[in-house]
């Protein structure tokens, strides 16, 4: 027991507030009008950091509450949290303002991957469901296939990689418009 003790005392006391490094800073973050799929966060906003040409993925926002169809010109503040002991990096957001928001016309596509293989796990599918009960992207969007239920269903079986273009639909649902 005593060892155990020990153990426990000799991890807590490794792991020290010194092996991390907190940079603040105040950025601008262009929204755009869908959130994507995500590896990391099921789903993700798209968003642009300080008019990067280079759309990153954020699961969430603090203080921010994002409405489909619109896009985002806002000041947050980016918090990015370095572990030295881990070599890894968390950063995260704080809504400061909210400098504009426009909407889209419903008709605006975009893509988004819909399964697709990753160098060590394997197929991922971002797709559930059925033609019968309905599809959902990631179990959180609600997805219209239209025409193409019977060929997203036969592209999954096979484990084809799927892209999906696709509009807005009502209460917030994707329409598919087509698949590549």
């Amino acid at each position: 027991m005593k060892k155990l003790l020990f153990l426990c005392t000799a991890v807590l006391l490794s792991c020290s507030a010194d092996d991390e490094s907190v940079t603040q800073e105040e950025v601008n973050l262009l929204i755009d009008h869908y959130k994507t799929t995500s590896l990391f966060y099921g789903t993700a906003l798209v968003a642009y950091e300080n008019g990067s040409s280079i759309s990153i993925e954020i699961p969430a926002i603090a203080g921010f509450e994002f409405e489909q169809r619109n896009t985002y010109d806002i000041t947050t503040s980016k918090k990015t949290t370095k572990n030295s002991g881990t070599n890894a990096t968390t950063v995260s957001y704080e809504l400061l303002s909210v400098v504009a928001q426009d909407s889209v016309p419903a008709s605006t596509r975009f893509a988004m991957p819909l399964a697709k293989f990753v160098n060590g796990l394997g197929y991922v599918k971002f797709v559930v469901g059925n033609a019968e009960t309905g599809y959902i992207i990631s179990n959180e969007i609600t997805m219209d296939c239209t025409y193409f239920c019977s060929e997203l269903y036969s592209r999954l079986s096979i484990e084809d990689n799927i892209t999906g273009e696709f509009e807005h639909g009502p209460e917030g649902t994707y329409v598919l418009m087509a698949l590549y």
